[in-house]
């Protein structure tokens, strides 16, 4: 199977040994990407374990269960890295994370901010905005009408869905 943090390696040649606590990610780049491919599985316990300790406290859990299983994760795209390897104390992500949900897509942009703290790779914070791109019509194509069903598969009526 191949890993969902698009590295394009199979999941136990990449995210799958830091999931089981086999390994550490050795990047501040492989954390970020082994974060997303838990919450694609729904591993909050990995997401809330890789936090600095500092933040922990203001971590939700159950919201980000709640977030992680209604989604439909569709794929991350790594914009940049600056610092973050292996001999750095600290780093910072450019990610784009797709996902659908309420039959939108949305794309999650951010900016996360990640440091050492004994040795292992942490995530601090991250500076966050979504945005839904809406569903072309292709040329050509027919209007979807009110009370015709949502073409995003949700199986409820367009004007209820895509269409508000």
């Amino acid at each position: 199977m191949q890993c969902p943090c698009g590295s394009g390696l199979p999941f136990d040649r990449c995210c799958g040994p830091y999931l089981s606590g086999e390994a550490s990610p050795p990047t501040a780049e492989a954390l970020m990407r082994s974060r997303y491919t838990a919450y694609t599985r729904g591993d909050i316990g990995y997401v809330e374990g890789t936090l600095a300790a500092d933040r922990r406290s203001a971590f939700d859990a159950a919201a980000a269960k709640n977030w992680a299983t209604r989604a439909t994760w569709l794929g991350l795209r790594i914009v940049s890295t600056t610092r973050g390897q292996a001999g750095d104390a600290d780093g910072v992500v450019s990610f784009v994370a797709t996902y659908r949900e309420a039959g939108k897509t949305i794309e999650h942009h951010e900016v996360s901010q990640f440091r050492r703290d004994d040795g292992a790779w942490r995530f601090v914070e991250g500076d966050t905005r979504a945005v839904v791109t809406e569903q072309t019509r292709a040329a050509g194509a027919a209007k979807v009408g009110r009370n015709d069903p949502c073409p995003c598969g949700s199986g409820r009526k367009y004007k209820f869905c895509c269409g508000r």
